[in-house]
């Protein structure tokens, strides 16, 4: 879950951190230098995010092959914001004018490797330990719905422990 939480806000700050850069020419102010945000250059950090912060309810409410199918899903996803990171990468370390934010850059996107690589590896620790995850709601049942669940003969027996004769209709 803790993997899944930090590659979310990885995500998310990467989002909001510069990816590239340009100089553009304006009328009034001559040239001006104009930067591009991590959700301005793609679109698919903010709902990566989003999708690893839902995995995490995911995780915890369901059980067994849905929450396998959960992992999976975050590993695909953490695969995505690797390639996502690793795009335009290698045109930053070219020749570029004065002033270029180099090191913003890179950071913006190695921090979305970085998240790409928690999400994988909280992908496969899921789908790993789906079975030994704890999972909410197991424990919240009606008395009536744990009853019917129990053993006929474990019933008898606990009607004998608490002193009744189970067979003597109430």
């Amino acid at each position: 879950m803790v993997l899944l939480l930090v590659g979310a806000g990885a995500l998310w700050l990467s989002s909001r951190l510069t990816w590239s850069w340009e100089r553009q020419s304006t009328p009034l102010r001559g040239i001006e230098v104009v930067t591009h945000s991590g959700a301005d250059t793609s679109s698919a950090l903010i709902p990566l995010a989003v999708l690893a912060v839902a995995a995490i309810a995911a995780v915890l409410a369901i059980g067994g092959w849905p929450r396998r199918i959960v992992g999976v899903l975050v590993g695909l996803a953490g695969v995505a914001s690797v390639i996502v990171g690793a795009a335009g990468l290698p045109a930053v370390f070219g020749a570029h004018p004065d002033g270029y934010p180099r090191s913003q850059i890179v950071f913006g996107h190695g921090l979305a490797l970085l998240a790409g690589l928690l999400l994988v590896a909280a992908s496969v620790l899921v789908v790993r330990h789906a079975a030994g995850l704890p999972r909410m709601g197991g424990g919240y049942q009606t008395p009536g719905a744990a009853k019917r669940r129990r053993d006929p003969d474990a019933e008898l027996w606990q009607e004998l422990s608490e002193g009744r004769d189970p067979t003597v209709p109430e």
